[in-house]
């Protein structure tokens, strides 16, 4: 969007600032009117840019002297048709403001998509009224030459066959023929030497004869290398064919102005534009006079507003966004084929017409601005930027469309020219705002629905356990017994799908609280091996753990969430081990990608393993390998997934390594600040080693007073709550 808007105002910027003058013609009506001038074009006649936009340049303009036909649409229209390059050249004299005639060289090119009429005439205009007043003069001084060529030869005439007639009267009268013959020699002489073009002759057969100092730099031969020299080497060869076409016909009598292509004496291109004039002396062509200028300037700023142009249109035609231009009169400068489609428009049907009778405007009521009141006119007459988010634009066939549009101002020297306007529909992207809003409240509110409902349904179920525990105590039979064992089973079951539910939920609601305080690695280790010491006897399992040297005793994190994780692990690592070991394993790791340290949890076992092709699926909620799996070693599907969650809500990653039947690597990091060392912790890290754990007493409920000495910190990544009173030792979930 921006970069349209740029490339607008970079054209509109060399339009009007060029030296030459430019204007736009529209044929939408057929006539040829007037639709955009620069200032160098109408101080050309002395007119005022309105004065210039009220009337037309074909058969209106009055008072022209011209002896060729007369300038008129068709005529110009023809002319672009027939000729090759687009283009076509006519010299015309016309009056200026003053009343003074002004000699412009027109150059039409016409503009429009390819393979179709042009829909618009640029115009390129350029003041010779010095070049034909220098035509005249030479016109003139060849006249007068002839006139003193005539009386001299009367005047040898008389002084070879009547010496004895000379009278008093004839000499003063050759005095008089020599005095103006100096006098014309005099301004033939300031006409070669000052003209600010190079001025030179040459004979019939292009040879130099003549030639002022600024042919010199215009070539860069010196006036010695150029008497006598033939045109031809100088003349770029693309353009040596139309150049003697051109001399041949100045040879014959007729003026010649063309463009060509110099080859300077350093090597480097100049391009001039040249006229020819035949040297006519007794009705015969004895010579030709050129004069020629430096367009190389010229050319290359056409040449740039051509290529600005192309560029601009290319992106207007590429852009999705609707894009349309609006003078001071309101009035449709421009479009681009995306605003013409979402209006529903042809080019033709709002190109120069007003931007109120074509382009509707309502509030988001559906009430139409008045158009004093339209956000756009008002942007037009303040001459500031507008930004509208929630605007409706309706089309030609009457339907509307909310849209978001950006209007920016257009200036040239301070003075307010119009406006550009930007704007797409913005109809779907609201609708699937409301719809992701939508579903995001849903989803909120069945987030707390399965946290208000996990908790209230735990509190009946904890006084079941209770009561059960209570039961067990008493004097049962054997029947009795087996009875309470299931019901104590199938609660503790229970009361754990519940705790997971409830962690899911709060994870996914965001109230998660993570502590920052210091933790004692070896008793989380110990509290998790304690707790699964029972059930890896029970199935003839080894469950031990280690911690590398150099990993920390203390770190600073939340001992209850570091549990919490590795409990999930090592549970489903007991849960899908029938025979060998699982082992927790610590090490410390330095990080590729941040060059930081991390400590890194292995849960390693020697289980069923997981295919390759299910990894990638381990960790996302509710998922299982099989469905069997399900009614073999039970389960909810979300402990891997709320691993994930947690250890991320740590600054950590989580992964798996596994091949089926031969077990699997579950690990985890966890960031840590290497600088942060406490005091007496070094003997401590130096004396690691690995050790089968043991029960104890207190078993998972124990708890060690902690020593805060430490040597590492742990890093999150993410921000850090901390409320101490949501975690305990044990890792439970409130």
């Amino acid at each position: 969007m921006d970069n349209s808007v740029e490339y607008s105002m970079m054209l509109e910027h060399a339009f009007m600032r060029s030296p030459e003058g430019m204007a736009v013609l529209s044929l939408n009506d057929g006539n040829g009117n007037w639709l955009k001038v620069n200032p160098a074009f109408y101080n050309l006649l002395g007119f005022t840019e309105a004065e210039f936009l009220a009337g037309a340049i074909f058969s209106e303009m009055k008072d022209r002297q011209s002896s060729s036909k007369e300038l008129t649409y068709r005529l110009v229209m023809d002319e672009l048709q027939n000729s090759p390059t687009g283009s076509w050249k006519k010299e015309e004299c016309f009056f200026n403001k003053g009343a003074h005639p002004v000699w412009l060289s027109l150059t039409f090119s016409g503009f429009g998509a390819a393979g179709q009429a042009p829909l618009y005439i640029i115009l390129y205009a350029e003041d010779i009224t010095d070049r034909k007043i220098a035509d005249q003069q030479m016109a003139d001084h060849r006249e007068l030459e002839e006139q003193i060529f005539q009386s001299e030869r009367n005047y040898r005439l008389i002084s070879e066959n009547s010496l004895d007639l000379i009278s008093r009267h004839a000499v003063e009268e050759c005095k008089q023929f020599e005095s103006k013959l100096q006098e014309n020699e005099q301004r033939y002489k300031s006409l070669f030497e000052y003209n600010p073009s190079a001025v030179y002759s040459m004979n019939l057969h292009g040879d130099y004869l003549t030639a002022n100092a600024n042919l010199e730099k215009l070539t860069g031969y010196s006036l010695e290398e150029l008497i006598g020299m033939y045109f031809g080497p100088i003349v770029h060869e693309k353009d040596m064919e139309k150049t003697l076409y051109h001399f041949n016909l100045a040879a014959k009598g007729y003026p010649q102005s063309y463009d060509l292509t110099l080859i300077h004496k350093d090597g480097h291109f100049v391009e001039i534009n040249t006229t020819n004039i035949p040297i006519i002396v007794d009705d015969q062509v004895v010579g030709v006079y050129g004069i020629s200028r430096d367009i190389t300037e010229r050319i290359r700023y056409t040449e740039q507003i051509e290529k600005l142009s192309n560029e601009y249109t290319l992106i207007l035609n590429a852009v999705s966004e609707g894009i349309f231009g609006l003078d001071m009169e309101e009035k449709v400068t421009f479009i681009n084929p995306a605003g013409l489609y979402m209006l529903g428009y042809e080019h033709d049907e709002i190109m120069g017409h007003s931007y109120l009778d074509h382009i509707q405007h309502t509030a988001l009521d559906g009430i139409h601005y008045r158009p004093e009141e339209s956000p756009l006119i008002k942007a037009i007459r303040s001459g500031g930027s507008y930004q509208s988010k929630d605007a409706v634009l309706w089309r030609k066939d009457g339907t509307s469309f909310l849209a978001e549009y950006q209007v920016t101002p257009l200036f040239d020297k301070g003075e307010p020219k119009g406006v550009v306007v930007v704007f797409r529909d913005i109809t779907d992207e609201k609708e699937i705002i409301r719809a992701k809003e939508s579903a995001e409240k849903a989803d909120q509110a069945k987030s707390e629905f399965l946290a208000i409902m996990s908790h209230e349904i735990r509190t009946p179920m904890n006084g079941i356990v209770g009561m059960t525990d209570l039961l067990a105590e008493t004097e049962l039979d054997e029947e009795q017994r087996e009875y309470t064992n299931i019901i104590k089973e199938s609660s503790s079951s229970l009361l754990y799908i519940l705790n997971e539910i409830l962690d899911y939920s709060k994870i996914e609601a965001g109230k998660m609280m993570i502590v920052h305080e210091p933790v004692h690695l070896r008793e989380v280790l110990d509290s998790v091996t304690d707790l699964f010491m029972a059930k890896a006897l029970e199935k003839n399992l080894e469950l031990s753990y280690s911690m590398a040297p150099g990993v920390p005793t203390f770190i600073m994190g939340d001992a209850g969430r570091l549990r919490q994780v590795l409990v999930n692990l090592v549970s489903n690592a007991i849960k899908f081990t029938d025979r060998g070991n699982v082992c927790i394993y610590v090490e410390r790791k330095l990080s590729v990608v941040s060059k930081k340290s991390t400590l890194k949890f292995n849960v390693r076992d020697t289980g069923i393993g997981i295919p390759l092709e299910k990894q990638h699926q381990l960790f996302q909620s509710f998922y299982q390998l099989h469905s069997s799996f399900n009614r073999k070693y039970a389960g909810t599907g979300l402990g891997l997934a709320i691993c994930k969650k947690l250890v991320k809500l740590m600054g950590g990653a989580i992964a798996v390594e596994s091949s089926e039947g031969e077990g699997s690597n579950f690990y985890f990091t966890l960031q840590i600040n290497p600088e942060s060392r406490y005091e007496g912790d070094e003997e401590e890290v130096a004396q690691t080693e690995q050790r089968p754990a043991q029960e104890t007493e207190t078993g998972a409920d124990s708890e060690v007073p902690m020593d805060v000495g430490g040597n590492v910190i742990l890093l999150p990544e993410g921000p850090v709550l901390s409320d101490p009173k949501a975690n305990s030792s044990k890792g439970e979930t409130s």
